[in-house]
């Protein structure tokens, strides 16, 4: 590797190997990680989000029991409003989870290709 790659140097150095086959491994490895470790925060965070929604629908069903009927329409209204747009969240969050999970799968497919190279 020349000088002209000194990021590629930089692993090297930390991974005590000059060799390019090593030192793609050790990038897409780390690409890999990376990409693992947001999908686990993206559901870390979708948890959080369902727990909030299970507290609002308890919220819920507590002022239906004790509240009359007209009122109640207008106090849930911004209940409801929020946990729509808890869901649309966590839909969002959902789809970028699987995102990051394909593209580590993908980093694992080409670190299969380096380890046989």
């Amino acid at each position: 590797m020349a000088l002209k790659f000194p990021k590629c140097m930089k692993i090297a150095h930390q991974i005590g190997d000059r060799r390019i086959d090593k030192v793609l491994h050790e990038v897409f490895s780390r690409a890999k990680k990376a990409y693992m470790s947001h999908e686990k925060n993206y559901f870390e965070i979708i948890d959080e989000i369902l727990v909030r929604v299970e507290e609002r629908h308890g919220i819920i069903l507590e002022l239906k029991k004790f509240v009359s009927e007209n009122v109640l329409d207008e106090a849930l209204a911004d209940l409801k409003a929020a946990e729509q747009d808890d869901f649309a969240e966590i839909g969002r969050l959902m789809q970028m989870a699987h995102a990051a999970s394909a593209r580590a799968g993908e980093k694992s497919k080409i670190i299969k290709k380096l380890k046989k190279f």
